[in-house]
C-alpha cells in the first residue's frame, strides 16, 4: 500500500460547528443552498479552542450564526511515498481500494452523531455517546473486522491466540510494549482485571457486559506471564470469543480505576489506549469532542487521520443543515426525510443496507388481559406491517422473523415464518380482522378499557406509537401513551421500541431478547422463565456443527413466534451518508459497528468537490 500525505494536513480544519444548535438550523437549511451554488472557494478555518461546557442560556445568549465552509481544494497533489506493510498483515487489513483509491494520511473527519454527548462511561452505564467517546480512544483483546459487517473477529490487543483441545478456553497472547495514553505501559493484569470488574460488577454500577461473560470462570483467568493469558469456559463455548469484541468489551488501566472509580469512567477520557487521543482542555458533557491522532498508536500505520471530531446534535433538522452546508462530514442515517434530501445532493454520497435495527413492539404478558397468548395473537394478526413500512419508512424496511433480519444467514425461512398464524400478512384484511376481533371476543376481551402503551419521550418513536395506536383501534382496541417510569414494575400493556439485535446469531442476537437475565428481555422478568426457550439456547452454545445450530436457531425462533410477545414490526433499511473526499468506509449491519474506531477512515483532499453523486450510492463496500 502506497502512503500519500496530503499537501497541507491543515487543508481538511474546517470551521468546527458551533453551538446553540435549536437557533440555528433554520439559518443553516437556508445557507445550504447557497453553499452548493457559490462558485468561489472559501477559505480554510482554524483549529478550535477548547472551551468548558455551556449552560443552555449561555448558549443562547452567545450563539452567532456560522458562516458554512467546506476546505480548498488542493493545490498540489498529494506525492506517494512507501510506507510499510501494516501490523495487521494482508490476511487482516485490506482497505478498499478498488472504489476509494489509496488511502491518504492527514485531514479532520466531522462526525454528525444523533444525541448529546452526555458522558463516557460505557463499562457501568453503557450508552451510544458513552461509545462515541470510548471506541476512537479504547482497544479490545478482539475486534470486528471493519472491513467485513460478516466476518471474524481479528486481533486487536491481543496479536494472537489459541483454543483449548478440549474448546473449553482460550490463550490469549498480547502485543508487547503497547503503550496507554500517559505513555504508561499496557500489562496482562489490565486485560484481566477488566473482565473480572465486568463479571462481579464491583464499582460499577451494572455491569454492561455481564450477561455475556457469563461463560467465562472467573477463578481461572490467570496472567502466566505479562503477555499471555489464559481464560477457561464454563463449558465448550461456540461463541466465546465474540464476547471480547463486543463494544462494551473494551480492556481500560487497572490503576487508573482504582484510583478514580467509576467517576473516572464518566468523565475521564485521557486514559485511553486506541489510535485517537482525547483533546486537550475538554470536558465530557460538551457538545463537540475533539481527538487527536495517537502517534504511539501500536498499529504504527494507522490511523490515516489528524483529528476527528465527533458532534452532538439532538435536533433533526439542525443535523441535516449541519451537513447540507459541509459543517460536518458522514452522518447515519434513520431519518427518510433527510435521507431523501442526502440522494438529491449532486455532491453527497449515500448508501443503504439492510439491518438489525427495528421497530420491536412488545405486549405484556404479566398485565391481564394480555396474559393469555390468544389475545396477544389477535393483536400481532392485525398489525399492518406492509403498511407501518410504506407509511412510517417510506418503503425503506422489511417484515421478517422474530430475531433476524432478512438476508442474515440465520433467517426463518418464509414457509416456517408464515406457520405461526398471525405472523405473515392476509391478503384478505376483512377475513384476517374479522378472525382476530372473533378470538377477543370468545376470550371476553373488554373493548370499554383503555389501555397504557408505555411510549418514550422520542418524537420518532412516538410517531411509530401512533401508528401502532391506529392499528390496534382498528380492532376496537383503545390505548393511550403514558411515560415510562422507573423500574419493569412502570410499564405499560403495550410497548413499542426501536431496537437492534446485536450480532447474527442466536446466543449473541436473539437471546439478548430472550434470555431471563438480560436487561433487553421486556418478556418473562417477573414471571416464569421459558424453561425450553432456555434449553434451546443452551444446546445452541455449545454446538459446533453449523446446520445443527441453525436448525435450533429456527426452533428457538419459532417457539419465540408463538407466544406472540414481542414483534418486529419491521427491519430498518439504514443510510449512511458523507461528503465525496470521505474515503474507506464500508456500511455495517448496524450503527454500532467496528468503523465507529474512525481509524481506518480517511480524507483524501482530491475529491473535495466531487458531483454526480445525486442518487442512492452503488458499489459502497457493505451496501446495496
Amino acid at each position: 500500500m502506497a502512503k500519500t500525505t496530503a499537501s497541507s494536513r491543515d487543508n481538511h480544519n474546517r470551521q468546527p460547528i458551533m453551538t446553540g444548535w435549536l437557533v440555528l438550523w433554520p439559518a443553516l437549511l437556508a445557507l445550504a443552498g447557497a453553499l452548493t451554488a457559490c462558485e468561489s472557494q472559501p477559505t480554510a478555518a482554524t483549529e478550535p479552542t477548547p472551551t468548558p461546557p455551556l449552560t443552555i442560556a449561555s448558549k443562547i445568549a452567545s450563539t452567532t450564526i456560522p458562516t458554512p465552509t467546506t476546505a480548498p481544494l488542493p493545490t498540489v497533489n498529494p506525492s506517494p511515498t512507501p510506507t510499510p506493510e501494516p501490523a495487521y498483515g494482508p490476511e487482516y487489513w485490506n482497505p478498499p481500494t478498488d472504489y476509494y483509491g489509496e488511502p491518504v494520511y492527514g485531514g479532520t473527519l466531522r462526525i454528525n452523531y444523533e444525541d448529546p454527548l452526555e458522558h463516557a462511561n460505557t463499562w457501568g452505564a453503557h450508552s451510544g455517546p458513552a461509545s462515541r467517546y470510548r471506541i476512537p480512544t479504547g482497544a479490545f483483546l478482539l475486534m470486528e473486522n471493519p472491513y467485513d459487517p460478516l466476518g471474524d473477529v481479528i486481533p486487536d490487543l491481543a496479536k494472537s491466540w489459541e483454543l483449548h483441545e478440549d474448546q473449553s478456553g482460550v490463550t490469549f497472547h498480547l502485543r508487547e510494549a503497547v503503550q496507554w495514553h500517559n505513555r504508561e505501559f499496557f500489562t496482562c493484569e489490565d486485560a484481566r482485571f477488566t473482565l473480572e470488574t465486568m463479571i462481579t460488577g464491583e464499582g460499577l454500577t451494572a455491569s454492561s457486559l455481564r450477561h455475556k461473560l457469563g461463560h467465562l470462570v472467573m477463578e481461572e483467568m490467570a496472567c502466566t506471564d505479562n503477555s499471555t493469558l489464559s481464560i477457561r469456559f464454563t463449558q465448550p463455548y461456540v461463541t466465546g470469543l465474540f464476547a471480547f469484541s463486543d463494544r462494551r468489551a473494551l480492556v481500560f488501566n487497572k490503576a487508573w480505576f482504582l484510583e478514580g472509580g467509576e467517576e473516572a469512567m464518566f468523565q475521564d477520557v485521557s486514559m485511553g489506549i486506541g489510535p485517537f487521543k482525547w483533546g486537550e482542555g475538554q470536558r465530557v458533557g460538551h457538545d463537540a469532542q475533539r481527538f487527536e491522532r495517537n502517534p504511539h498508536y501500536y498499529i504504527p500505520e494507522l490511523p490515516y487521520l489528524d483529528r476527528l471530531i465527533i458532534y452532538g446534535i439532538l435536533d433533526e433538522s439542525a443535523q441535516q443543515a449541519a451537513l447540507l452546508t459541509h459543517q460536518t462530514d458522514w452522518h447515519w442515517v434513520r431519518n427518510w426525510d433527510q435521507y431523501r434530501v442526502y440522494v438529491d445532493h449532486d455532491h453527497i454520497k449515500t448508501v443503504i443496507r439492510p439491518t438489525r435495527g427495528h421497530l420491536r413492539f412488545w405486549i405484556n404478558a404479566r398485565n391481564a388481559p394480555f396474559d393469555n397468548v390468544r389475545v396477544r395473537q389477535a393483536i400481532v394478526m392485525v398489525l399492518g406491517r406492509s403498511a407501518a413500512i410504506k407509511q412510517l419508512l417510506n418503503g425503506h424496511g422489511s417484515v421478517g422473523g422474530f430475531a433476524y433480519p432478512p438476508g442474515s444467514k440465520w433467517e426463518l425461512p418464509e414457509e416456517l415464518r408464515c406457520s405461526v398464524p398471525g405472523w405473515c400478512e392476509s391478503e384478505d384484511w376483512q377475513a384476517n380482522w374479522a378472525e382476530a376481533r372473533a378470538i377477543l371476543v370468545e376470550e371476553g376481551f373488554d373493548f370499554d378499557i383503555t389501555y397504557p402503551m408505555t411510549v418514550e419521550t422520542d418524537l420518532l418513536l412516538q410517531k411509530q406509537a401512533s401508528f401502532i395506536q391506529g392499528q390496534l383501534g382498528l380492532l376496537g382496541v383503545k390505548t393511550d401513551f403514558d411515560w415510562p417510569t422507573q423500574g419493569r414494575s412502570g410499564w405499560g400493556d403495550f410497548i413499542p421500541t426501536f431496537s437492534t439485535v446485536l450480532a447474527d446469531d442466536p446466543n449473541l442476537g436473539a437471546a439478548r431478547y430472550l434470555r431471563c437475565d438480560s436487561v433487553s428481555n421486556f418478556w418473562t422478568p417477573g414471571g416464569p422463565c421459558d424453561e425450553n426457550i432456555e434449553s434451546l439456547l443452551a444446546q445452541a452454545e455449545v454446538e459446533t456443527n453449523f446446520e445443527k445450530r441453525l436448525a435450533l436457531a429456527h426452533e428457538i425462533e419459532l417457539a419465540a413466534m408463538r407466544q406472540y410477545s414481542s414483534i418486529p414490526v419491521y427491519w430498518r433499511q439504514e443510510a449512511a451518508a458523507f461528503w465525496p473526499e470521505v474515503r474507506g468506509y464500508v456500511h455495517f449491519p448496524q450503527p454500532s459497528g467496528s468503523f465507529l474506531r474512525f481509524m481506518h477512515m480517511w480524507i483524501d483532499p482530491n475529491h473535495l468537490g466531487d458531483a454526480g453523486n445525486a442518487g442512492q450510492t452503488t458499489g459502497v463496500p457493505g451496501g446495496m
